[in-house]
């Protein structure tokens, strides 16, 4: 994750090109509907129960995470997806991380839309979703090399199961697991849980549903990689003054909650689904429209400090 005076100069130029066009924007049209990836009984596609108990040392955890807000990944670290079909150019993929066991592509034809190109951050982070066999290919670090592919490392998950358990982030969440899709805030409503990355992942220390972790906190109130926090459910959200992007992802976070899946670079970090066919540097033209000003908006107005992580 980048640094903070690197964030505030990657928005300069998206700034400039706001100035112009934002006040412009129209109905914009959608590549792709919103799917549902994932079994419905996924961690991911759970609703909170009524009643869920709250973790004894959720204020001290919520006090370290949430003053920043809750920063939305947008470009640099948003999740490219792209949809395979049957005339999808196929790639085998090599994995450069040797040390991790086998590579996941092996004895894969990988398919890769031609222009498919991974998000900037360090990450390389893409996925491509075939929905024909039912596979999600995940990509960490994916690079193109003439005219095939590697990658660092990845996963094959299935589109029908529970999103967790192979390795493409370090807690063992698919890397399609939680993502917001720019369809669903255009239509206004996120029917899943989200994926969060924090600063503050306890080392060593993980939930169930995480399968691993690489969280490096040894502080007190660090919050474990698997844990699923939410927005107190009493918080009205209709009495709020947010722009209808934020509202949306507000209710999602009393709803569904998040799940932490990732170590990053700020108190907490939300995964969005990258508008590839945006200017460079740009959110594009659906953010913009549902509210979201920039990469890293800290999504105001909403009374993140009472965030709650659960038992």
């Amino acid at each position: 994750m980048s640094s903070r005076s690197a964030m505030a100069a990657a928005l300069v130029p998206f700034l400039l090109s706001c100035a112009v066009t934002c006040a412009a924007v129209g109905p914009i049209p959608l590549a792709h509907a919103a799917f549902e990836p994932f079994a419905p009984g996924s961690p991911f596609r759970t609703v909170i129960a009524r009643g869920a108990a709250v973790d004894p040392g959720s204020a001290a955890v919520v006090a370290a995470i949430s003053q920043e807000g809750l920063s939305a990944n947008l470009v640099e670290y948003g999740i490219p997806i792209y949809h395979a079909d049957a005339g999808t150019p196929r790639h085998t993929v090599e994995c450069t991380e040797t040390d991790w066991g086998p590579c996941p592509f092996a004895g894969y034809e990988v398919p890769i839309p031609e222009g498919a190109r991974p998000h900037s951050g360090n990450d390389g982070a893409m996925v491509v979703v075939d929905q024909s066999s039912r596979q999600v290919f995940e990509f960490w670090q994916a690079r193109r090399t003439g005219g095939g592919w590697t990658a660092s490392f990845g996963a094959v998950n299935n589109l029908d199961g529970s999103g967790w358990g192979r390795a493409a982030t370090a807690s063992g969440a698919s890397r399609l697991g939680g993502v917001i899709q720019i369809a669903e805030v255009q239509e206004g409503s996120i029917p899943h849980a989200l994926a969060v990355q924090t600063s503050n992942a306890c080392a060593g220390a993980y939930r169930p549903p995480a399968t691993s972790t690489d969280g490096h906190s040894s502080r007190s109130d660090c919050i474990p990689e698997g844990a699923r926090i939410r927005l107190d459910p009493a918080v009205d959200l209709d009495a709020l003054s947010l722009a209808p992007g934020v509202r949306t992802v507000a209710r999602a976070m009393q709803t569904y909650g998040a799940y932490v899946v990732d170590q990053g670079g700020a108190q907490l970090s939300v995964s969005f689904e990258l508008d590839s066919n945006a200017a460079d540097g740009a959110a594009g033209a659906v953010y913009q429209q549902a509210g979201f000003r920039w990469d890293y908006d800290n999504m105001p107005g909403v009374p993140w400090e009472r965030l709650q992580v659960l038992a």
